[in-house]
């Protein structure tokens, strides 16, 4: 028992020890690799494109795309709570442990501004997802974005930016965002295929067609062939297909969302709803009423996970449904508009 005790007692040292070790520094995230420890200095350690660690050895800096979370010493062990929730998408519990912390006791700004753009995160994401108030939400990271648009967190805050305003309705501000002076500053090519694809969307609220043609375009003419790249460029195909129906090239359209939905695993429930809205969008410009419903019902029933996208087949539903002689599921589909998705721009166009 003796040694098990002096066992146990030396794993617990060696933790205690660990965790103090991590407190006394900052630790960059990545993908792959081992956290990068060492300081972040409020100098020159961080801008929206890389972040300097001064290590034990030199200074290493990290371009942002590779980052995915940083850790800063001495803060508030809620904020690292509340990150790990984010991170699990559990935005109402984030808030709840972010709103333990006092703000007032954080000196470094890297900390104040770390929790700052989480909290809006969570508005932004419950916003965009539960129904939660949009202009809060946008108020909450423009702010942030203003007080520290050199965070590393900047591209994302613009292209959350950008998320809400296209569900508010707001496609130029959308633009913005996305655009040269947001998202699309970004110097990575990853960084760029969103950003196209974004603008592309903005521009077809815009009603924009020719140039959204161009920037979807310019996704799936991309030479990168990574898994995020490859589902850039399916979505880039839906996109393409709203705008060539809205073009007169309507058989067009539905060849190559047929072609798509064909090629690609349903398991991804964002690019399906896309591709089922922008079918049901060619058959109700072919008049054909029965068809345009059985694919909004695909986005409906089986790909309902994209709030957006939800919100804009159960629109169409409603309007649909008493031209197949279905009052009563038009009225169902409206109440589920109303109350499911209040603050949507599908909601206020009834």
């Amino acid at each position: 028992m003796g040694i098990r005790f002096r066992t146990l007692a030396a794993i617990s040292l060696l933790l205690s020890s660990a965790e103090l070790f991590a407190q006394r520094e900052d630790q960059v995230f990545v993908a792959k690799n081992a956290p990068t420890r060492g300081n972040i200095a409020a100098e020159i350690g961080m801008t929206r494109d890389k972040v300097t660690v001064d290590t034990s050895v030199n200074a290493r800096p990290i371009d942002v795309n590779e980052i995915t979370r940083i850790t800063f010493r001495d803060e508030p062990s809620d904020l690292n709570a509340g990150r790990m929730q984010v991170i699990q998408k559990n935005y109402n519990q984030a808030l709840i442990d972010f709103k333990k912390i006092d703000v007032q006791k954080i000196e470094r700004a890297y900390i104040r501004q770390d929790l700052e753009f989480y909290k809006a995160l969570c508005l932004c994401k419950l916003a965009l997802s539960d129904g939660g108030d949009k202009k809060a939400a946008s108020a909450a990271m423009y702010a942030f974005v203003s007080k520290a648009p050199q965070s590393y967190h900047f591209y994302e805050a613009a292209e959350l930016l950008g998320d809400v305003a296209m569900a508010s309705g707001n496609y130029a501000d959308a633009a913005k965002y996305y655009g040269p002076s947001g998202l699309g500053a970004a110097p990575w090519a990853d960084y760029q295929i969103r950003a196209n694809n974004a603008s592309g969307r903005a521009l077809i609220g815009e009603k924009q067609f020719d140039q959204a043609l161009e920037k979807f375009q310019a996704v799936v003419g991309s030479d990168l062939s990574t898994p995020e790249a490859v589902r850039q460029k399916n979505l880039a195909q839906a996109g393409r297909a709203v705008c060539l129906s809205e073009t007169a090239k309507i058989d067009e359209a539905i060849s190559l969302i047929q072609d798509t939905i064909n090629k690609n695993d349903q398991q991804d429930s964002v690019l399906f709803a896309r591709l089922y809205n922008a079918l049901g969008g060619c058959y109700l410009k072919q008049n054909k009423p029965k068809e345009a419903v059985m694919a909004f019902l695909h986005t409906d029933m089986l790909f309902h996970a994209d709030a957006d996208a939800h919100a804009e087949a159960l629109y169409y539903l409603s309007k649909l449904w008493p031209e197949v002689n279905k009052s009563d599921r038009a009225i169902a589909a409206r109440n589920t508009l109303r109350e499911r998705y209040a603050g949507s721009v599908w909601a206020s166009r009834e």
